[in-house]
């Protein structure tokens, strides 16, 4: 990088990714961004011509492994990042092939295969809930195999992937051999996985707020900074998130412990540059790591900067560009920034009409309202914590506020299903 010429970051995107106006907006002040797509696998041709509109676009469709690289290179990128799980394993090839910093593929191997990323952990010694690899497909034989290795309940979930899609706790052997007889007979085999269920400590940490947090990490040259522990608002069943707030609540030494077993999990592997949001149960055995990912957690980066004021995008394309990004402390937070999102009951398979968002909306501290579901619009809970039908973004004085804003949305708003 010399001269006036601003640094170029190569940003892998497509559905799933963090919005293209935010990464265009926080670039703002950082880099230019080339956008690195696949025009086949976008199913919405408004997303595509937005992110034309926005800068310089490489399409990859169509084109093999070594062309892909030759197409990207020839941009001469200062940076490649991806904001998605579905795009991180191109990303890695990438970069890696164009001998820029980012999660080499052993590192994204960990962070997006749950059996992998398991097994890393383990093997540094940190307390992982048990995982039991589902054959393609099993027979009777191997479903009962499979209940005689596990104690129950367990969480029957895809090997990849995020937001509790297709996610489901099975109470006993009739259950579980169930929930596998309903998976799709045609075409590819999906990857499952059964997990111990972690049971909730008997003492939660939280009168209100749920069992688990995630923690929001930077990673720059080797160096891990923690910016937040972040809370959330009782699920919705079985998994599906209604909203998170930052600061926790938590007492501050259950926050030590939880920070030092993120770091941990971290080092265990072997990241050593990129954002991370590291999810963590308070249970009844004590501390577990969930799951560690390799982006910027959902509603985190709009929370973050409610809460601090810290743009966590800008954040993540300094460190992908290769800054030194340090941290000694959390971020401080003299009130409570909060995502809350409305999720559709397990019944519910279409949207009739929503009623109460403007109400809440006029509502002290609530920054934006956002109808995320049309009237008409059907709704899957299998598809998990992303079915929400609306959402509200806002600050409070704290965590008694967020609550109270809460108890609010759901006094005023009344969503009809079919």
């Amino acid at each position: 990088m010399s001269g006036t010429r601003r640094p170029l970051l190569a940003v892998v995107y497509g559905e799933g990714s963090a919005p293209a106006m935010s990464l265009s907006g926080s670039a703002a002040s950082v880099c230019d961004i080339a956008w690195v797509v696949d025009s086949t696998e976008m199913t919405d041709p408004k997303m595509l011509r937005l992110v034309r509109k926005l800068g310089r676009t490489i399409d990859l469709a169509g084109l093999s492994e070594e062309e892909a690289v030759a197409a990207v290179r020839a941009a001469q990128p200062d940076g490649i990042v991806a904001y998605a799980d579905a795009h991180i394993a191109r990303a890695s090839a990438l970069g890696e092939a164009l001998g820029l910093d980012y999660f080499d593929r052993t590192v994204a191997a960990r962070l997006l295969d749950k059996v992998v990323q398991r097994r890393a952990l383990a093997e540094a010694g940190l307390p992982v809930p048990r995982c039991q690899v589902v054959p393609p497909r099993p027979s009777p034989d191997e479903v009962d195999a499979l209940a005689a290795q596990v104690d129950f309940p367990v969480v029957l979930k895809p090997r990849h992937g995020a937001a509790s899609r297709d996610t489901h706790l099975a109470a006993d052997a009739d259950e579980l051999a169930k929930l596998l007889g309903e998976l799709p007979a045609e075409g590819p085999a999906p990857d499952m996985v059964i997990e111990e269920y972690m049971a909730g400590a008997p003492d939660p940490p939280s009168d209100f707020f749920g069992d688990y947090v995630s923690v929001e990490s930077v990673v720059a040259h080797g160096r891990i900074s923690h910016l937040a522990v972040t809370g959330r608002l009782p699920s919705a069943p079985p998994f599906r998130e209604t909203g998170l707030l930052i600061p926790t609540d938590y007492e501050p030494p259950l926050v030590g412990s939880i920070l030092a077993l993120a770091g941990d999990a971290i080092d265990a592997l072997g990241i050593r540059t990129g954002c991370l949001h590291t999810e963590i149960k308070v249970t009844d055995k004590g501390i577990r790591v969930l799951e560690v990912n390799g982006r910027i957690g959902g509603f985190v980066a709009p929370t973050l900067a409610l809460a601090t004021g810290v743009d966590f995008i800008a954040l993540s394309q300094r460190v992908a560009l290769g800054e030194h990004v340090v941290f000694e402390d959390l971020l401080p937070a003299d009130h409570a920034g909060y995502a809350i999102v409305g999720q559709p009951p397990l019944w519910a398979h279409r949207v009739v009409s929503v009623d109460g968002l403007d109400r809440v909306a006029d509502h002290p501290g609530v920054d934006a309202v956002t109808l995320s579901r049309q009237m008409g619009t059907e709704v899957d809970w299998r598809k998990g914590s992303h079915e929400y039908v609306f959402t509200v973004l806002g600050t409070a004085p704290g965590p008694d506020g967020v609550r109270a804003v809460w108890q609010f949305i759901q006094d005023e708003v009344t969503i009809v299903y079919e």
